[in-house]
C-alpha cells in the first residue's frame, strides 16, 4: 500500500513526539508499505531526515521551508499553520493516489482534512493533545469566550472527517467521546519510549549521563521537563516551600518554559531546591534514574486533554513515580496498579505532602516493574494497522 504521512514539525528540531514518527515510519517500510513524508524544515541542529530511511527506495520525502516566530501571537501563529497545510495540500493533491493518509496532532484540523478528503482515501488522525481544550484550561486561548466555540466547531468537523482517530489515553478518549466524537471512531494507543528495557544508571553511556550531584542521604525529589502552563510544576515548588525546615528531602526542577519565573519566585531563596535549565534529551533517562522519586504534575483538567510523552520512559525507571493530577482518571484506574505508581491532588500541597513523607519513611529501594505491553515500542504497530483499515 502507499501511504502518505503528513507532520507539522520537523525532525531537524528533536522534540518529544520525533522518536514516536520514526518508529512508526520504520514500521510501515518493514511491512513493505511506500512512505511519502511532508514535514517542516525548522533550521534545528538535528538532521532534517534519518539515514536509515534515505536508503529505502520505498520511502520518499518533501520538507517545507518554514521559519515560524514562536514569540508571535497565537492567531498569527494560527494563520501560520492554514499557510503550511495549503503548502502541504499542493504537493499531496499532485501527486498521484494513496492508500491511506496519517495526519499528526495539529490545530488545524478541519483545514487539513477538507483537502485530504480530496484524496479518496482512508484517513488516520493522531491526537495527541486535545485543543481547543488545552489551550482554554491554561488560560493560553485568546479572547476564550468567542473563539474557543469557534475553534471547538472546526476541531469537530475535522474530526468527523476522519476515518480513524488515534488518541493516547483513555481520559483523552472520553473527552472526544464527551463531545460528540464517535466512540467506534477512536483507538486507544499509548505513547511508547525509545525502547522497552528497563533503565538503570549503572547502564547508561557515560557521555548520555547528566549528573545531579545529588546527596544520596536525602531523599530527592525530581521533575524533569517543560515548565509550562499545563505542566503545574508550581505545585511542587510550593510543596518545596512548605517542606523547607526538612533536611531530609531535596527538590530538582530541570526545565524551561513560559511559567519558569513563577516557579523560580515560589522556590526563591529555598536550600531544598536546586533549579537547572532544559538539558539535552540524551540525558533525560539518566535524570530519570537518579531519582528517589519522579513526579508527574498537571493542572486541573489537564489529563482529560494530554498525556505527557515522558511517562513511558519515567515508568522504564525502577523507582518510584508520581502523578499529581486529577481525581477519578481513567489513567489512574491503568497505572495505580503498577508498582511504585502513586497518585495525589494536583490541587493541594496537603496530598503531595503526605505521599513525600510516606516514601521517605519507606526504603523501596529498586522496583522490578518489568515494562508493560500497552506502553510497548511496538505500538507503533497499531497505528499502521488502523491505516491498512
Amino acid at each position: 500500500m502507499r501511504f502518505l504521512f503528513v507532520f507539522d514539525i520537523g525532525f531537524d528540531r528533536g522534540g518529544p513526539s520525533v522518536h514516536l514518527l520514526q518508529d512508526i515510519l520504520r514500521s510501515a517500510l518493514e511491512e513493505g508499505h511506500a512512505v511519502k513524508v511532508i514535514l517542516k524544515k525548522t533550521n534545528g541542529p538535528d538532521k532534517e531526515m534519518p539515514d536509515e530511511f534515505l536508503a529505502n527506495p520505498n520511502f520518499h520525502y518533501h520538507i517545507i521551508d518554514e521559519k515560524t516566530n514562536k514569540k508571535s501571537g497565537f492567531i498569527s501563529r494560527y494563520i501560520d499553520e492554514i499557510k503550511y497545510a495549503k503548502k502541504c495540500a499542493g504537493l499531496f493533491l499532485s501527486d498521484g493516489r494513496f492508500d491511506a493518509v496519517f495526519l499528526q496532532s495539529n490545530v488545524i484540523t478541519y483545514f487539513y482534512m477538507k483537502q485530504l478528503k480530496k484524496l479518496d482515501c482512508r484517513i488516520v488522525y493522531n491526537v495527541q493533545d486535545i485543543f481547543p481544550y488545552n489551550l482554554k484550561l491554561s488560560g493560553q486561548l485568546p479572547l476564550a469566550k468567542i473563539t474557543f466555540p469557534i475553534f471547538r466547531k472546526l476541531q469537530n468537523a475535522g474530526y468527523k472527517m476522519a476515518d480513524k482517530i488515534i488518541t493516547i489515553s483513555d481520559d483523552m478518549k472520553q473527552t472526544l467521546v464527551d463531545d460528540g466524537v464517535e466512540s467506534d471512531k477512536i483507538e486507544v494507543v499509548y505513547n511508547w519510549s525509545y525502547a522497552d528495557t528497563p533503565i538503570r544508571l549503572e547502564t547508561i553511556d557515560p557521555e548520555n549521563v547528566f549528573d545531579l550531584h545529588l546527596d544520596h542521604n536525602k531523599f530527592n525529589v525530581v521533575y524533569a521537563g517543560n515548565i509550562g502552563k499545563m505542566q503545574n510544576v508550581e505545585l511542587i515548588a510550593k510543596a518545596a516551600r512548605e517542606m523547607e525546615e526538612d533536611e531530609s528531602i531535596h527538590f530538582y526542577i530541570i526545565g524551561d518554559g513560559a511559567n519558569k519565573r513563577d516557579v523560580e519566585q515560589i522556590a526563591n531563596g529555598l536550600k531544598n531546591v536546586t533549579m537547572l535549565p532544559m538539558q539535552p534529551v540524551r540525558y533525560a533517562e539518566s535524570i530519570y534514574a537518579q531519582a528517589d522519586l519522579n513526579v508527574i504534575p498537571l493542572m486541573l483538567g489537564g489529563i482529560r486533554t494530554a498525556l505527557p510523552s515522558k511517562t513511558a520512559t519515567v515508568l522504564r525507571v525502577n523507582k518510584p513515580m508520581a502523578f499529581c493530577i486529577d481525581g477519578e482518571t481513567e489513567i489512574e484506574k491503568l497505572m495505580g496498579k503498577i508498582d511504585g505508581v502513586y497518585f495525589c491532588d494536583c490541587c493541594d500541597t496537603t496530598s503531595v505532602k503526605s505521599l513525600l513523607q510516606k516514601l521517605m519513611r519507606v526504603n523501596s529501594g529498586d522496583i522490578n516493574r518489568n515494562k508493560l505491553a500497552f506502553l510497548s515500542v511496538a505500538n507503533c504497530n497499531q497505528y499502521i494497522k488502523c491505516m491498512v483499515g
